[in-house]
């Protein structure tokens, strides 16, 4: 039975993000060097890799504006700072591979897994998260999603597309490397079609769930889900 025991990071009071009223392109290369600038060699080619590579603006339009939201699996944050760089009210990241938690100004993180951070937020999202869980073990987290959200609260999740062969294919090329290299926790690599899993979505309760390729220009077949909880 896994420790459920977690640690808040210390708050920060340097490197703050400005806020900005709408995170492009070179506004959040700016942001995250801010953040990030100061970090070690390694996390800092890691989190620019990371945002090169992930359509994170994009998924960043999903996210209502002015709404507190919890970023689970938030590995180094750098969703969490371009969330809280634009105008969330309140951002925590939670992640549980304490190598990658790092105090960032206005962003509440915490060493853990997603069931001990209480309370509701208006959103919440999980980017390249399930995959690396048990499918098995799924259900379990969406429904604890579902519970934390407010009533009309969005929950964001962006995963990979395993009926896109082609670039599938390279996408597990990379991460069985980043798993080789002990980038990331975890050992499953499981994927679900999408009609698979917006109905997965409907079947736990939440409403208007739907799905959204947003790989154009990536080589990882990126897709989005939006669900809301009423």
């Amino acid at each position: 039975m896994r420790d459920t025991s977690t640690i808040t990071a210390p708050s920060a009071s340097r490197h703050q993000p400005r806020t900005i009223a709408r995170v492009g392109f070179i506004r959040a290369l700016i942001v995250l060097h801010r953040v990030y600038g100061r970090r070690p060699l390694r996390d800092r080619v890691h989190t620019l890799v990371r945002f090169l590579t992930c359509p994170m603006l994009r998924v960043l339009d999903a996210v209502p504006h002015s709404a507190s939201l919890l970023d689970i699996g938030a590995g180094h944050g750098v969703f969490a700072t371009l969330v809280r760089a634009r105008d969330a009210r309140r951002v925590v990241g939670v992640e549980p591979d304490v190598r990658k938690v790092r105090p960032i100004a206005g962003v509440e993180s915490v060493i853990g897994f997603d069931d001990v951070v209480t309370g509701t937020f208006d959103a919440i999202s999980i980017i390249d998260v399930l995959y690396k869980i048990p499918i098995a073990d799924w259900d379990a987290l969406l429904i604890r999603c579902r519970e934390r959200l407010a009533v009309g609260g969005i929950l964001i999740i962006k995963e990979q597309d395993p009926t896109a062969r082609i670039k599938n294919a390279w996408n597990a090329l990379q991460e069985r490397i980043a798993t080789a290299l002990h980038l990331t926790l975890g050992e499953s690599f499981t994927y679900e079609a999408p009609s698979a899993f917006l109905s997965r979505l409907t079947r736990l309760g939440f409403l208007e769930a739907r799905s959204k390729r947003i790989d154009f220009g990536y080589p990882h077949p990126h897709v989005l889900y939006v669900a809301k909880r009423l």
